[in-house]
């Protein structure tokens, strides 16, 4: 697949669509400790998990607002950035939001502090400490974003 694609992944769909710039990976420097395809396998809905240690500030991966949600089920504590494209990124497990909900942010800007230390406030289900990172295309459908960033996994 050409760089700057987009793969809709979840639910089985598999469709082109066209790459929105402004956006990149802020996490290319941690090690992938869950693959989107391994979330699939396992049942979730997709994903992607980074390690790295409690407390690692988090990056927006391009500009928009942030709502945090404090009891995101097995996410924990989450941020979504609605981007102005129609895409949101949302990051799972936290330790700590940062922003007040209805913050405008720019791409770089910290939203947050990864967690996932197994039973942590802000944790969720995880069992050891990682960002659980995906994406969400303006229809709804969680999409792998390395897919839509670099053009493969």
């Amino acid at each position: 697949m050409a760089a700057g694609a987009v793969t809709a992944i979840g639910a089985g769909a598999d469709a082109a669509v066209a790459a929105v710039p402004g956006f990149y990976n802020p996490f290319t420097g941690y090690p992938i400790t869950e693959t989107w395809q391994g979330h699939l396998n396992r049942g979730s809905l997709g994903g992607i998990d980074y390690g790295m240690s409690v407390g690692t500030r988090l990056p927006a991966a391009g500009g928009g607002v942030v709502t945090n949600n404090p009891n995101n089920g097995t996410g924990g504590y989450t941020v979504t950035i609605q981007h102005d494209n129609g895409y949101r990124t949302q990051y799972l497990h936290l330790s700590q939001f940062l922003l007040p909900n209805g913050t405008r942010v720019g791409a770089g800007e910290v939203v947050g502090l990864s967690g996932g230390a197994a039973g942590a406030p802000g944790s969720g289900s995880s069992t050891g400490p990682h960002l659980h990172w995906h994406m969400v295309d303006p229809s709804g459908t969680r999409i792998n974003p390395l897919v839509f960033l670099d053009g493969d996994e």
